[in-house]
């Protein structure tokens, strides 16, 4: 129990103060919530930033080729210019992992995606993928702004987990099943 003296010089006991529940209002919650720090949006479309700019040139200067390669492929084979194996063709006589995918990518430029998948069964997404990676960098370059997801640690570990078992898949499929 505490003791304090008060004006009067008369003695007077205080118990501990207990704190009174306050009524919200609307007027005052708003209030408060300016001080809150609002969780920032998952998906947001921002101002680019330089790093922006430079993933969007990154991605163009690879894509680009790659995507006019692969829509001309059908022309360049027959004349011999296209490249084909790879690394682990050459080593083990077995395909690697995205063996197939030019193939997919030029029967999808042809709108043909029953050859697309059963030359890689994943080829259409990836296809679809690359189309949307293309537009983003050029949202990026022309329009200044650029569309961002926030993910969290473990959607990432998801996504990888995800992506990765997808790949082992795919090439287990063109392994054990297309013949290759």
């Amino acid at each position: 129990m505490l003791v304090r003296r008060t004006n009067r010089s008369s003695t007077r006991t205080c118990q501990p103060s207990v704190p009174r529940p306050v009524e919200m209002t609307a007027a005052s919650s708003e209030s408060l919530s300016r001080f809150r720090p609002s969780p920032s949006p998952r998906w947001a479309i921002r101002k680019a930033t330089n790093g922006d700019r430079t993933i969007a040139w990154t991605l163009l200067g690879l894509m680009l080729p790659w995507l006019a390669y692969t829509r001309f492929y059908f022309w360049l084979q027959p004349r011999h210019l296209t490249f084909d194996g790879g690394l682990l063709m050459w080593l083990f006589n077995k395909p690697d992992p995205t063996c197939g995918l030019t193939r997919t990518f030029a029967w999808m430029w042809r709108g043909d995606l029953f050859h697309a998948v059963s030359v890689y069964p994943l080829g259409p997404l990836v296809f679809s993928g690359t189309i949307a990676a293309v537009a983003w960098a050029l949202t990026v370059l022309v329009l200044g702004r650029a569309a961002s997801l926030r993910l969290l640690r473990a959607e990432w570990r998801a996504l990888i987990a995800v992506v990765t078992i997808a790949l082992a898949l795919n090439w287990a499929s063109k392994l054990l099943w297309l013949g290759m």
